[in-house]
Order: structure tokens, then C-alpha cells, then sequence
């Protein structure tokens, strides 16, 4: 239609990139059907009519054709379908616009069509080339990173590598204080220095002496009993002999069952309280029954924390020995075996009992792999719907429960050590299990009955709702896992969005309760630290990376890894410390939760020697929340001011609480010092102040951890001073936090091995020992 304009001004405002050519007017009886893409049209752009069309598979954008009889119009001036009109319209256009301003005539010739073509082809080129470009500066500027293209995550915050004589090494991730403690130089320096005052040095070599007794003692405790280990009776006389009081079962079972049965179901617990029921009438059960029982009965016992959890009381289980016989009956399986349902089970409940021995998370992650893969050769990734033999619907839900199970440990450990989950997305098909109770279904039932309501409480139902996460954990952990290939924080802060929900899914599901029934408040508080738990592990791990390094990173991200920090140190708040269970849950809260704890403690350390050490600069001082953060000094200021949760008062307030419930944990139960004298140091140089004054604070801490390991050992200053110091048959060439690349080609030995042979113990552990404390006790010029 002719909306006034005279064709030669219709022309010269054309819109489009290509430069047209008219033909020669022809005469056109019918409207033309259409047959091009519609972006084809759109751009004036010759289509092949492959679907989708080659144009558009160029410029990478949805190729769509006009459904039949449908309407369109968009081109500029116009739709493509030849009417006479505008043919005539056309036909007095004789004047198409060049790009140098110069007139083709109607009497174009043939030849210069394949110009025209080449043109077209350089326009589609072009046209690509800048969508692209556009698309990366959007996603940086997006992303509100630094100028750099990829996120900065140093690998002091990610990895760690200890190599000894290049045939020895093992790999430390975020989760270790070796690499935590790369974060604070001021630290290190003071820990590792050689010109220690005569009084420092001293307080070090007693805290190395206790440190001694108390890993000596724990060797001795995680000794099995060899007369039940290496005697000849059967297996089954000597697990049964080794076997507490049924009153001491019924507690330990009781334990079990609630810490540890909600989001890693193992047991149908109706079966196996039955089963339990009648092994104590004296029938007979199941050769899988006691090896489960043994281990659960380990489990529950390092729950109670009954004395050290270690040594056998007078009414106790001896848990290197209950652990030793499971593994050896384990071991002693053969062909069918492998490959029942009950022997899984026991391979996972022995693998948490081992755990309560001592916990070494590596060795945790070898033994899952093993436990994977002989759940997937008995077909537990896929859903017991898809095999052709029908699963009886009570065994297909017990399925379930065992491979969500498998599937929780795996993503907890991987986190832990660093490394990749065993299973990825998209390896299995198995569905989560059903929010029901273990009463509500039975081997002889015909159909299972519907799923329960989430907000209702079940046997089932917070494995239900962890299961509901997992999809996200597990993009957690390969995100983490590849932290030196991103891009931008895209991908990072998406996920982070997506566990902040499930916070307020779970606040919404389990809210807090006022009640006097305080069994009833315990349980839906437990509950809740128990959901809430396991979906802020793998915020804090995606997080850590980029809050504790030292590039610019989004405000989001600093200020919510140091909110999670705060709400996983304060959730013992909520209890009454005057109740008479509340003990039994602050173990238990210690016991599960160390690592995390530790790494929130050195977390807010970080924050708070980045917020003193900014709050010195004029620029700090008229800091504004809203305003975008330049350096990592100004993003943890601004953290440390969103909230007065997050105050630095508050900060050293729960950091020195950490450290007096750690103290006191040394004196119930002598655990390990390292990581407390680390994380005393970190914190008294974090807080500011003059070198005397950090260096007094410094000697109060290592004062009370002193008092605490004396303590523990029974002992006085003039028995410490008499006891022998730890041998020393390394020499430190390099700062054993050192960081290094991770990769093992480029990594430097942190050891050098004497001529000496055989003077370097094959123990790791004690290997790691004598990495911390020698250079601790060096005095004099290097």
C-alpha cells in the first residue's frame, strides 16, 4: 500500500542491510505462496527452505516458517506477496541506493546478480559476527566481574598438594586448613618464623608434647582387640561375643535411628526392629544381621560420645573391633554374595562406622567409589519400573531409599575432598522415594500407597526433600570441580540463587516452634539443621572459592558466604543450653559438623582482617552497600556492614567461641591440636592492633589451649617439660602450607628425603606431624 511517500523516497529509507536489485517488471496474476523462513524474509536473505534453513543456522538463531493461512508481514515495507498494486509501485522505482551513493538503472545487468549474492553473504557474516561479540561484552558486564574474562579464584583458596620424594603425594582441597591457612601471611610468618622469643617457642614445643601423648593415645585407641580379631572361631561367635548388654544396644540403636536414619535411609526400620526383637528371643537370624548391627551400634556410640568413643566401658562397644570383624566378614563374601541387597547395606553402614573411627576423608572417597559401582552392577541407577522381571513395589521402594542414600554420601565426600562425584547428572534414572513412612508399607504389599504432603512428617521425608536438591548439589560440585575453566560468575551466582529458595523452602516446611514439649522442639529443630545443612555445604563450597581470593568478585557472593558462615556457627542458638539432652546435641553437632565449623571460623577471620585493613583507608569510610565494591578490602566491609548479625563485633564474638568449644573439646576428648593453634594464631592476627598487642593476644590463646591439652592428659608443667620431644627425621626445605599449581607436573617436593634409609616413616599422618611442628619449634638464623 502507498502511504503517501513517492517510490523514491520509499526506497532511500529502506531499513534493510542487503542491498536489493529490481528486475524487470512482470506481470502477476496470483498472489505468491510463501515458502521462505520468516527471518529470511525479515532480512531479504535468499532461504533454502530446510527446516532449519542454512541462513539461519549461520546466524544461530530459531528458524520458523508461517503456519498456513497465517498472516505476516515482516519485511519494511511490506509482505513479499506480489500484488498488482505493488507491482506497480515497484515498476516505478527505477532507483535502488549503492553503497557509494551511485544509481543502478532498470537495466541492471544478469551478472551483476552474483554481486548482489556476495553481498548478501557478507552481510549474514557480518551480522554473525557481531551477535557474538555483542553476546560476550553483555555477559561480562553482566557478571560484574573484574576487567579479566574468567574469575580470578586463586588456587590458595581451591587446592593444595603435598609431595614427598616425588613418589608420595596426596591432594588437599578447600575443605583443608593447610590451604586456608595460605589465606594469612601475617599468620604464617609469625607460625613459621625462626626468630621466635625463647617464651613463644617454649609454649609451642609443650603444645607439640601434648600433641604426642594424644595422637599416641589415639593410635592406641584405634587398635582392634586382637584376641577376637586373630582368633580361629567363626565370625559369627566372635561378632556376637564382642555384642553389649540389650540395654546398651536399645540405646545405641535409639541413637542411630534418630542422627542418622532421616536423610541417609539405610534400614527399613520395621524389618529390622523386628529382626532386632527376635535375635534377643534367641531365634535366628539373617548372617547379615550382626555385621548391621555392629555397625550401627558404632555409629551410635561415637554419637553419644561416651567417654572418648573409643575405648570399651564397662557397658560399651570396643569400635575398632566391632569394625575390624564387620570388615573381615565382608571380605570373606564370595560369588551371590556380592550382589544382595542386604550385603549393600552393609557395605554403607560399615563405611560411616570406619568414618567414626578416623575420619579420613580420601580414603572415605575410594572406599564410596567401590560401594558405586557395586550398586550399579546390581542396577540400582535405574529405576525399578524399567526391568522387564517386576520388582515387587516394597523391594523397589527400598531401592530407592538405598541409591539416594549412595547418592547423598557421594556428593557430601566429593565436597569434602575436592574432587569429582563418582556419579554424574544424567548416569542414572532411579526415582526418589516417596514420602511415607516405613509402617505404611511391608514385603507382601501390592501397591504402594500415594505419597504423603512434604510438609508432613514421615520416616522418609527429609531424604524426600534433600532428593528434591540434588540436581543442583551435584552442578555444585562439578562447578567447583572446574572453578579454573569458568567464564564468569554467571553460572556461580545462578546456583547460589537457586540454594538461597531452598533456604526458604525449608523455613517454610520445618518452622521454628514454640512448644513445651522439648522432645518435640528437639526433633523439628534437628530436622531443620539437617535440611538446611546439607544445602548450605555446597553454597559455602561454591562460594569459598571466590569470597576468600583475592579478585573482585559480586557483592552477592561475599556478603552470602559470610551470612552462610554466621547461620552454620549459630545453629545451636536456638536450643536451651540448661536442657539435659543438650550435651548429646552439642556433640553431635561438633562431631558432624568440625570441618564446616573450621572453615566458617577461618572464613570470618578472612572478613574480619580484610574489614579492619580497609576500614584504615579514607575510601572505606564512606562506603555505601548499594554502590559497586572495587577491592576485596571495600566487598568484605560492605559484607560485614549488611547486617547486624554480620557486625566484626559479632564476628570475634562467634570466632572466640569457636574457639573455647574447641578447647573444650580437648579436654573431653583430646582432639587433634593443629588445627586449633592454626586457627588461635589466624584469629589474634586478624584482629588488629600493634605487633605486642597481636603478639599478648597470641600467647593468652596458646595459653588456654595449653591448659586444655594438660587437661586432657592428666598432666602438670613439670611433667610436660620432662616428657621426650617428637623426633624429627625430615627437614622442611619449603613452607609446608606452601600452595602449589595442583597439578603434579609442576609441583615442587615440600620434603627432601635424608641419605639416611629408612628414616622417614611410612605414616602420613605422622609425616604431616612433623611437617607442622618442626618448623614451629626452629629457632636461630636459616
Amino acid at each position: 500500500m502507498d502511504n503517501g511517500k513517492s517510490p523514491a523516497s520509499s526506497t532511500t529509507t529502506t531499513k534493510s542491510p542487503v542491498y536489493s536489485f529490481v528486475a524487470p517488471s512482470r506481470s502477476v496474476k496470483r498472489p505468491r505462496p510463501v515458502k521462505s523462513c520468516l527471518e529470511c524474509r525479515k532480512r531479504k536473505l535468499r532461504c533454502d527452505r530446510g527446516s532449519p534453513c542454512s541462513q539461519c543456522q549461520k546466524a544461530q538463531r530459531a528458524c520458523r516458517y508461517a503456519a498456513e493461512g497465517e498472516v505476516v508481514s515482516l519485511s519494511d515495507d511490506g509482505s513479499d506477496v506480489e500484488t498488482p498494486e505493488r507491482t506497480v509501485k515497484r515498476n516505478r522505482s527505477a532507483v535502488t541506493v549503492l553503497p557509494n551513493s551511485q544509481e543502478l538503472v532498470p537495466g541492471q545487468k544478469s551478472g551483476e546478480l552474483g554481486y548482489a549474492a556476495v553481498l548478501e553473504e557478507h552481510a549474514v557474516r557480518l551480522e554473525r559476527l557481531e551477535h557474538q561479540m555483542l553476546s560476550r561484552t553483555s555477559s561480562v558486564a553482566e557478571s560484574s566481574s573484574a576487567p579479566a574474562q574468567r574469575p580470578a579464584a586463586a588456587s590458595l583458596t581451591i587446592r593444595g598438594l603435598t609431595v614427598k620424594g616425588g613418589l608420595r603425594s596426596r591432594f588437599f582441597g578447600q575443605m583443608s586448613t593447610r590451604v586456608l591457612v595460605n589465606l594469612f601471611d601475617e599468620a604464617k610468618d609469625f607460625m613459621f618464623s625462626r626468630n621466635k622469643s625463647a617464651d613463644i617457642r617454649e609454649m609451642f614445643l609443650n603444645i607439640q608434647k601434648i600433641h604426642k601423648a594424644l595422637q599416641d593415645e589415639h593410635r592406641k585407641s584405634i587398635a582392634p582387640i586382637t584376641v577376637f580379631v586373630d582368633s580361629m572361631t567363626p565370625i559369627q561367635k566372635r561378632m556376637a561375643d564382642v555384642l553389649p548388654s540389650r540395654a546398651v544396644c536399645d540405646t545405641l540403636l535409639n541413637i542411630y535411628l534418630s542422627g542418622s536414619e532421616t536423610i541417609y535411609r539405610v534400614l527399613h526400620v520395621t524389618s529390622f526392629m523386628r529382626q532386632y526383637n527376635q535375635y534377643w528371643e534367641g531365634k535366628p537370624q539373617p548372617d547379615t544381621f550382626l555385621p548391621q548391627l555392629l555397625s550401627i551400634l558404632c555409629v551410635g556410640y561415637r554419637y553419644l560420645g561416651a567417654g572418648k568413643g573409643q575405648y570399651p566401658d564397662r557397658e560399651g562397644i570396643h569400635i575398632p573391633t566391632a569394625s575390624s570383624l564387620v570388615r573381615t566378614w565382608l571380605d570373606s563374601l564370595r560369588g551371590k554374595q556380592l550382589v544382595e541387597f542386604s550385603t549393600l547395606q552393609t557395605e554403607i553402614l560399615q563405611l560411616m562406622a570406619q568414618r567414626m573411627i578416623n575420619p579420613q576423608n580420601q580414603e572415605s572417597w575410594t572406599h564410596l567409589g567401590l560401594i558405586v559401582r557395586m550398586a550399579m552392577t546390581m542396577g540400582f541407577h535405574r529405576d525399578p519400573s524399567e526391568f522387564g522381571q517386576k520388582i515387587p513395589p516394597f523391594w523397589a521402594e527400598q531401592r530407592r531409599k538405598l541409591w539416594y542414600t549412595i547418592l547423598e554420601l557421594d556428593v557430601h565426600m566429593s565436597m569434602q575432598c575436592n574432587l569429582p562425584c563418582c556419579i554424574r547428572e544424567g548416569d542414572f534414572t532411579c526415582q526418589p522415594p516417596r514420602n511415607l513412612d516405613d509402617a505404611d508399607i511391608h514385603p507382601n504389599i501390592d501397591q504402594l500407597p500415594p505419597a504423603k504432603p512434604i510438609d508432613q512428617d514421615t520416616d522418609s521425608r527429609v531424604q524426600v526433600f534433600a532428593a528434591s536438591t540434588l540436581s543442583m548439589r551435584f552442578r555444585v560440585v562439578d562447578v567447583i570441580n572446574r572453578t579454573d575453566s569458568l567464564q564468569d560468575y554467571q553460572q556461580v551466582l545462578e546456583l547460589g540463587n537457586e540454594l538461597e529458595r531452598v533456604f526458604e523452602d525449608v523455613r517454610y516446611i520445618v518452622p521454628p516452634t514454640h512448644s513445651n514439649d522439648m522432645q518435640e522442639v528437639r526433633r523439628r529443630w534437628m530436622t531443620r539443621v539437617v535440611l538446611d545443612m546439607h544445602c548450605r555445604r555446597p553454597l559455602l563450597a561454591l562460594y569459598r572459592p571466590f569470597a576468600l581470593s583475592d579478585s573482585d568478585v559480586p557483592q552477592q557472593i561475599m556478603t552470602g558466604y559470610l551470612r552462610s558462615s554466621m547461620v552454620l556457627l549459630s545453629y545451636l542458638d536456638e536450643l536451651d543450653p540448661s536442657s539435659p539432652d543438650y550435651h548429646h546435641i552439642w556433640h553431635m553437632h561438633q562431631l558432624v559438623l568440625k570441618q564446616e565449623i573450621l572453615q566458617a571460623a577461618f572464613s570470618i577471620c578472612y572478613y574480619m582482617k580484610q574489614s579492619i585493613h580497609g576500614s584504615a583507608s579514607p575510601a572505606s569510610s564512606t562506603l555505601d552497600s548499594v554502590v559497586k565494591s572495587e577491592s576485596a578490602e571495600e566487598s568484605c566491609t560492605i559484607a560485614s556492614e549488611s547486617s547486624i548479625l554480620l557486625s566484626l563485633p559479632r564476628l570475634k564474638n562467634i570466632v572466640q567461641k569457636v574457639l573455647d568449644t574447641m578447647n573444650k573439646r580437648i579436654r573431653e576428648i583430646g582432639t587433634d591440636l593443629r588445627d586449633v593453634v592454626s586457627l588461635t594464631v589466624v584469629f589474634n592476627t586478624s584482629l588488629g592492633g600493634t605487633p605486642e598487642q597481636k603478639r599478648e593476644s597470641i600467647k593468652l590463646g596458646l595459653q588456654a589451649i595449653l591448659d586444655a591439652g594438660m587437661q586432657a592428659i592428666h598432666a602438670n608443667q613439670e611433667n610436660i617439660a620432662s616428657m621426650p620431644i617428637m623426633p624429627s627425621p625430615v627437614s622442611v626445605q619449603m613452607n609446608p602450607l606452601q600452595p602449589t599449581s595442583g597439578f603434579v607436573t609442576h609441583v615442587q617436593p615440600f620434603l627432601t628425603t635424608p641419605e639416611t634409609p629408612n628414616s622417614v616413616p611410612d605414616d602420613l599422618a605422622a609425616l604431616w606431624d612433623m611437617e607442622f611442628w618442626n618448623p614451629l619449634l626452629q629457632s636461630g638464623p636459616s
